[in-house]
């Protein structure tokens, strides 16, 4: 069933926190699909939406290797809408390269870049990616200390070359402080914090609620932020959107059924729609429900930026009825943010 929302008013301004999570699949026809993404990330400005986030992996069901590169071409068609990386993870690119990539796509968008990065998914998501970049995966947390080093020094503008320094080209501006790490980890989590960086929060973790375990995350990061910036954080979640749960479940249902290649969850292939909606944290029904199911969450009440998802295909108009009623009717009735998450 698809929801009625077009007597609704197009927001003109960007709502502070309100995010858009993009993950785009490798559905064999990635110029169409890219385009597509061009053409959701247009929508999401115009309905408001503050920043536009797009996951990257490599060899999986998503289908962007470069967050960088497609977010470069979302910046020449769009003017206010911040662009997020969600996340880039840094074992298997070259630090330095990478930096100058981001900063070329910060001077691209007039300073809109959010850089996320992190480690990789672990529990066996980026497995064939080490494999296929000939690295070893027991070697994560080490290479990814050692590569988020010498990204930093390059954000930071200076890099040793032999018996010189030489600076990024273009200058990375201020993209160090928008720096952002993704973790489940609470060492790391704690880490994030001392270096004064922003916190990405995935929306599933390996076991238990994930509302319950992130709000230990973000104790971590609260506990030992420190620098002059303020803490930020960015927690991302699947909402489904309708005029009540039982169509959100038709719905899902359907989709489930024409396409359940595209339904794959951390248990494997799920038996049915409501086994996908418990399994991927999906917070579904009308936008009460959905508010009532956020509001239950304790990490999603603590954090500074939402990142919404909606599971069904960016061409189908019930996904672009699920963004305008996020806009319209779920975000605006949600905590207000000051960017000051709560202790």
């Amino acid at each position: 069933m698809t929801v009625d929302v077009t007597s609704n008013p197009v927001t003109s301004h960007p709502q502070r926190g309100l995010s858009l999570f993009l993950t785009i699949p490798a559905d064999g026809e990635p110029a169409r699909t890219y385009n597509q993404s061009l053409e959701v990330i247009r929508l999401a400005e115009e309905l408001g939406y503050e920043t536009a986030w797009a996951a990257e992996a490599h060899f999986t069901l998503i289908g962007l290797p470069s967050a960088l590169t497609f977010l470069a071409a979302a910046s020449q068609t769009t003017t206010t809408i911040r662009l997020g990386t969600a996340v880039v993870p840094l074992t298997f690119d070259n630090p330095i390269r990478l930096a100058e990539t981001a900063a070329l796509v910060d001077a691209l968008s007039g300073e809109r870049l959010e850089f996320g990065v992190g480690k990789g998914n672990g529990g066996g998501f980026s497995t064939v990616a080490f494999e296929a970049f000939n690295l070893s995966e027991d070697d994560r947390e080490s290479l990814y200390a050692h590569a988020l080093d010498d990204l930093r020094r390059a954000l930071a503008g200076t890099i040793a070359a032999g018996d010189k320094e030489v600076k990024l080209y273009p200058p990375p501006a201020g993209l160090l402080p928008r720096l952002w790490q993704a973790t489940g980890n609470p060492r790391t989590a704690a880490e994030i914090g001392r270096a004064g960086d922003r916190l990405l929060l995935h929306r599933l973790v390996p076991s238990g609620d994930a509302g319950q375990v992130q709000a230990g995350l973000i104790n971590d990061y609260l506990d030992a932020h420190a620098g002059e910036r303020s803490p930020r954080i960015g927690i991302s979640r699947v909402l489904l959107p309708a005029a009540s749960k039982r169509d959100a479940i038709a719905l899902l249902d359907s989709e489930l059924r024409r396409n359940p290649g595209q339904y794959v969850t951390p248990g494997g292939p799920p038996a049915t729609a409501e086994e996908f909606l418990t399994r991927s944290n999906v917070k579904y029904g009308n936008p009460d429900d959905i508010i009532e199911q956020l509001l239950q969450d304790a990490a999603f009440t603590r954090s500074t930026d939402y990142l919404f998802s909606v599971p069904l295909p960016q061409s189908s108009p019930q996904f672009r009825d699920g963004l305008r009623l996020i806009a319209q009717e779920i975000f605006p009735r949600l905590p207000a943010h000051d960017r000051a998450p709560t202790a």
